[in-house]
């Protein structure tokens, strides 16, 4: 749809040249003759049409009929996006990419969907800290800009920036406009290959925040050595004197509060950037003990703030960062919280199309819908759809490389088994999972719950029908949408090939019935991920479970292959794996796991061969020789393992 306003423009402009008045028929010596009837000065005029001039004026009364009809629905769909802009007034105005300031928006500068509702949510709120988790590019950086233009005292003679927007309808939210000085960085830029670099940035941001406040240096209620202090920090933090970090923030805080007399409100956007790119690229240790002082500083022992949001992709764990902040409350994307507040509902997305004259919006939905925080579904991506209004293109444009990589690294680290779960996301099937949304970087070297924690968090995948368990989350996840299907087809399966060898050589052992190949390979992952074992307990069917996934990873290239089919129902049973040849020339398998149970089983061997008595026990073959299999093209796999150590043996059927 064009301009609406436009086109009811070329509608008049057309309605003027044709013939006025109603089209009537009068019957005349038994024939009907069509008249044109109108109010010429308060008194109805009839006008004979010509015989040589009905055939066009019949015409143009038609077309004057069916302009009509279309202005009477323009208007009406004018008078709806009135209705729209009563709640989100800025719409209409025109799109731009690329602003994250509140600045660039205000009083309609560039199309802005109105988020301000959550600053009345977080005024009623109780943490003193809140720590916000949403994926990238869900305008966690623009919604903190709002904040901080909101309350800041310097922006205070400007309401007419949030006169028309939620916030100002509430007048407890409209009472502290302009009065809370606001402590304001990002740590967005503090990337770097190493150590050095990536403090560079945070020098940078620190230095930048200091700058921001010079004011403090004309104030009359700082005294002369508060002054010299100031000055000498922030050449300090110019200099990348690191003595000065930890207390940088804290000690602003405290000549914010002299000067004001008021608490200032911390606001630290993207905390997460430095430690993620630390664990990324080796530089840990150093980069968790920078930003461990300088949160406790920051957040804990600083009696000068009143409240601080955090903001991040990531909910780094509270024992390797925030162990000792008790006042911190996070919200993640499966709490309900502040659901609406990151992201573009339909509704909004509804009306922003409605108000910019794009239609599509099947087409937008499936492509683009499909994100869940808390108890909202139907949650869009800001950057993808704010890209579609410009450009009116229905392609990708949330490549997410930044987290692409250290999600490239864990897989690179150790989850063989996640293959396959990954592969049956990627044929849109849905998958069962305990995730603990807490990252802890130190342990994340073989724990597969870390890569499902930062697919959840960066967004590659949702989560529906979620349940609360202490650490854990239970709930069932999918892949988002297309837009983020198309990203795990051409970059996470790939990470998965090209991060390890042993998926090849594996299959190899297997098809040649090599065993003791087998067992290297699988002695070599298990000793290489020895945490992956430490969630099993006293239990074996949670290590039998574990097995059984990392098979299935191995052998997951197979597919094309093979027909794999996992806990199906087979004679008297259901065994483990199975996998079925689509050539009748190739050999079939049964897969059997089991972990040794020392109170019925003196070794390894005994829990192997239980493993191959059982397929054969239990008739699992069955199911393979009704598909036509011949019988002497079926083998038999017990898989036996003891924490680290593992055995496999092979029979036929």
């Amino acid at each position: 749809m064009g301009n609406p306003q436009e086109r009811i423009k070329e509608i008049d402009e057309r309605l003027a040249y044709l013939p006025k008045g109603t089209l009537t028929y009068k019957t005349i010596n038994g024939k009907k003759q069509p008249y044109i009837q109108r109010t010429v000065e308060g008194k109805s005029v009839s006008y004979y049409i010509k015989k040589d001039e009905r055939e066009q004026i019949l015409l143009e009364f038609d077309e004057r009929g069916r302009l009509l009809d279309e202005k009477k629905h323009l208007l009406a769909y004018i008078k709806g996006l009135s209705d729209i802009l009563k709640d989100n007034p800025y719409l209409v105005s025109r799109m731009g990419l690329g602003y994250q300031d509140f600045m660039d928006f205000v009083c309609g500068r560039q199309f802005y969907v109105d988020k301000t509702h959550f600053i009345s949510q977080w005024v009623k709120s109780a943490p003193r800290v809140s720590l916000i988790t949403r994926p990238r590019r869900f305008g966690k950086t623009l919604l903190l800009s709002t904040v901080r233009t909101f309350f800041d005292p310097r922006y205070a003679g400007h309401p007419e920036y949030f006169e028309k927007l939620k916030v100002w309808k509430d007048p407890a939210c409209r009472d502290k406009f302009g009065k809370i000085p606001v402590v304001y960085t990002s740590f967005g830029n503090c990337k770097g290959r190493d150590y050095q670099q990536s403090i560079g940035g945070m020098f940078n941001s620190l230095y930048s925040l200091y700058c921001a406040h010079d004011y403090l240096l004309d104030s009359d209620r700082l005294d002369q050595d508060d002054k010299t202090q100031l000055r000498n920090i922030r050449e300090a933090l110019f200099l990348r004197h690191e003595s000065v970090i930890e207390s940088s923030i804290r000690t602003l805080c405290r000549w914010i509060y002299k000067h004001y007399e008021v608490l200032p409100i911390v606001l630290l956007d993207e905390y997460d950037t430095p430690l993620l790119e630390a664990y990324a690229d080796g530089y840990w240790e150093p980069m968790i003990a920078t930003c461990r002082g300088l949160f406790h500083n920051t957040f804990k022992e600083n009696e000068f703030m009143d409240r601080a949001i955090i903001t991040g992709v990531t909910k780094v764990s509270k024992d390797s960062l925030f162990s000792d902040l008790n006042n911190i409350r996070t919200y993640t994307v499966s709490d309900k919280e502040y659901s609406d507040c990151f992201g573009f509902t339909e509704k909004e997305v509804v009306d922003a199309m409605k108000c910019q004259n794009m239609d599509q919006f099947e087409q937008v939905k499936a492509m683009y819908d499909g994100f869940i925080f808390g108890n909202h579904k139907d949650i869009y991506n800001p950057w993808s759809i704010c890209n579609f209004l410009d450009t009116g293109n229905l392609v990708s444009y949330w490549i997410n490389t930044s987290s692409n990589k250290i999600i490239g690294e864990v897989i690179r680290r150790h989850p063989v088994r996640s293959k396959y779960e990954i592969e049956k996301l990627m044929s849109g099937e849905v998958v069962h999972k305990l995730i603990n949304e807490n990252i802890t970087f130190q342990y994340m070297d073989g724990d597969e719950n870390s890569l499902w924690s930062l697919l959840l968090a960066i967004g590659y995948i949702k989560a529906d029908h979620v349940v609360k368990r202490e650490e854990y989350t239970e709930c069932d996840v999918s892949v988002t949408n297309e837009e983020v299907m198309s990203m795990f087809r051409n970059e996470i399966l790939g990470m998965f090939d090209n991060g390890s060898l042993y998926y090849n050589e594996f299959i190899r052992a297997m098809l040649a019935h090599d065993t003791d190949n087998m067992e290297d390979i699988l002695l070599d992952i298990t000793y290489s991920s020895m945490s992956y074992f430490d969630v099993g307990g006293s239990s074996h069917r949670v290590p039998e479970n574990f097995f059984h996934g990392l098979v299935l990873g191995l052998i997951v290239s197979l597919k094309d292959q093979y027909r794999i089919v996992s806990n199906r129902e087979s004679g008297r049973g259901r065994y483990d794996i199975a996998l079925y040849p689509v050539n009748e020339d190739t050999d079939a398998f049964i897969m059997e796991f089991k972990v040794l149970d020392e109170r019925r089983e003196k070794s390894l061997e005994e829990t192997a061969q239980n493993a191959l008595s059982q397929i054969e026990d239990r008739q699992y073959e069955a199911d393979l020789l009704a598909a036509g299999i011949p019988k002497e093209r079926i083998y038999k796999l017990g898989f036996a393992f003891c924490n680290k150590e593992v055995m496999v043996v092979e029979a036929h059927v």
